[in-house]
């Protein structure tokens, strides 16, 4: 009875050890996953002026400001979205009959405009996300530009060779 339950301690004991060091099912990276890694340890490593970080961190206020109006926005604009996707049932049936192909064509209409929705905002987060990139390019001096990309190429070589699933 006690190997057993010390082979089962055992074993929790080194998967418990693993998802702690590849960050848990759906991480990777360490304990806490890549958060605050990529971008900002990359940005550490290219030796900035006190300028420099100055207008990095206004970069940063700036987008988290647009991030906050942007996530209130959608949180009011939800409910009418979820409510303008229910089907008024009632323009389908009558008491002897439900017109299932209309019901069908309001539905895919709805689900094909909630896609283009989606795209919609695809493209604004991609463009927001080139012009915040291209800020940080703008900011950075010729050489700093070059050791950015090396890191940046390197750190996407680690990416794939750290705690594979």
């Amino acid at each position: 009875m006690k190997k057993t339950t010390i082979a089962i301690l055992a074993t929790l004991g080194l998967g418990t050890a693993t998802l702690l060091a590849c960050g848990g099912p759906g991480h990777k990276g360490g304990p806490f996953g890549e958060h605050r890694g990529g971008m900002f340890k990359v940005m550490k490593q290219l030796d900035l002026t006190s300028e420099q970080k100055d207008q990095m961190k206004v970069l940063r206020n700036e987008r988290k400001d647009q991030m906050q109006a942007k996530m209130k926005e959608m949180k009011e604009n939800r409910k009418s979205m979820m409510a303008s996707m229910k089907p008024d049932l009632s323009a389908f049936m009558t008491a002897n009959n439900f017109d299932k192909e209309a019901f069908k064509k309001q539905m895919n209409d709805k689900f094909e405009a909630k896609r283009q929705m989606r795209e919609s905002r695809k493209s604004a987060m991609l463009e927001k996300r080139a012009d915040g990139m291209e800020k940080v390019f703008n900011i950075l001096t010729p050489e700093q530009r070059i050791k950015w990309i090396e890191l940046s190429k390197k750190q996407k070589d680690q990416k794939g060779n750290n705690c594979k699933s």
